[in-house]
C-alpha cells in the first residue's frame, strides 16, 4: 500500500507518547521533595510580599485575621505568623507594630466612649472598649498592662540563731572527762 504506515505503525510525537514506565518508589519520593521544597520556597516569597502589608495592617491598630480572612489566595494567617515568629528580626518588627497599633486602639476607645450622636447599644460599645482595653494590654504590656508587682519587705534577725549556734559550737568543744591517774 505504499509509503503510509498502517495505523499501528504511527509514531507518536514525544509529548504525546506515553510516560516512562512506572517511576521508582525512589523517583516518586525525590519528586515530592523536590514539590515541597518548591511549595516552601514559594510560600516564603509570598510571605516576605506579604510582611509589609501585614505590618502595616497591624500597626494601624486592625486585626490581621479579616485581612488573611478577606483574600482566599492568602495563606493561613498562622503559617505566616509561625514564619514571623522564627525569626528575631521578623518578630521583633512585628511587634513593634503592634506597638504603634495599640497607640491607635487606645485613641479608638476614647472615640466610642465618646460617641454621644452614636444609637449604638451601650452593652456593644462596652465590648468593643473592653476587647480594645485587652488587646492593648496585651500589644503593649509595658504601656497599657496591668503589671503586677509584689512588694515585700522581710526583716530577718539572725542575732538569736547565731548565738544558738554559737552555743551548740561552744559545747561542742567542751569535752566532760574523768581525770585518771596514771603509773
Amino acid at each position: 500500500m505504499g509509503d503510509h504506515p498502517s495505523p499501528n505503525q504511527l509514531e507518536l510525537p514525544g509529548w504525546l507518547a506515553p510516560a516512562d514506565p512506572s517511576p521508582t518508589y525512589l523517583d516518586v519520593v525525590k519528586t515530592q521533595l523536590a514539590h515541597k521544597r518548591a511549595h516552601k520556597h514559594l510560600e516564603e516569597q509570598m510571605f516576605e510580599t506579604l510582611m509589609d502589608e501585614a505590618m502595616e495592617v497591624t500597626s494601624s491598630g486592625k486585626s490581621l485575621v479579616m485581612t488573611f480572612a478577606q483574600d482566599p489566595r492568602l495563606p493561613r494567617l498562622g503559617r505566616f505568623l509561625a514564619w514571623v515568629m522564627r525569626d528575631e528580626a521578623r518578630k521583633a518588627r512585628y511587634y513593634e507594630a503592634q506597638q504603634y497599633g495599640a497607640e491607635v486602639v487606645a485613641q479608638e476607645v476614647i472615640a466610642i466612649a465618646d460617641a454621644n450622636d452614636s444609637m449604638e447599644d451601650v452593652n456593644r460599645s462596652t465590648l468593643r472598649i473592653n476587647t480594645r482595653k485587652w488587646t492593648v494590654g496585651v500589644w503593649n504590656r509595658a504601656r497599657f498592662g496591668d503589671i503586677k508587682q509584689i512588694e515585700q519587705n522581710v526583716r530577718i534577725d539572725l542575732s538569736d540563731a547565731m548565738s544558738m549556734a554559737q552555743e551548740r559550737i561552744d559545747r561542742a568543744r567542751t569535752v566532760d572527762a574523768t581525770s585518771r591517774r596514771i603509773e
